[in-house]
């Protein structure tokens, strides 16, 4: 037997290493919250205005 290999045959294999959750992973990219949170606020506020526009109900004229 080699001295390298020291581990007993029926011993399980190393853990692999976890992944990453997904939330952890956005909040490490700083950039990319910025984007999302411009982007969001931008379709929000266009789609609320918009919708203001059309539901107004037509001005008397005078």
């Amino acid at each position: 037997m080699d001295q390298h290999d020291t581990a007993p045959p029926d011993s399980e294999p190393p853990p692999e290493p976890d992944e990453i959750p997904l939330g952890q992973r956005l909040f490490e990219r700083p950039f990319l919250l910025l984007a999302a949170g411009i982007l969001i606020m931008a379709v929000f506020y266009t789609g609320w205005g918009l919708y203001e526009i059309l539901t107004l109900p037509p001005a008397p004229l005078p």
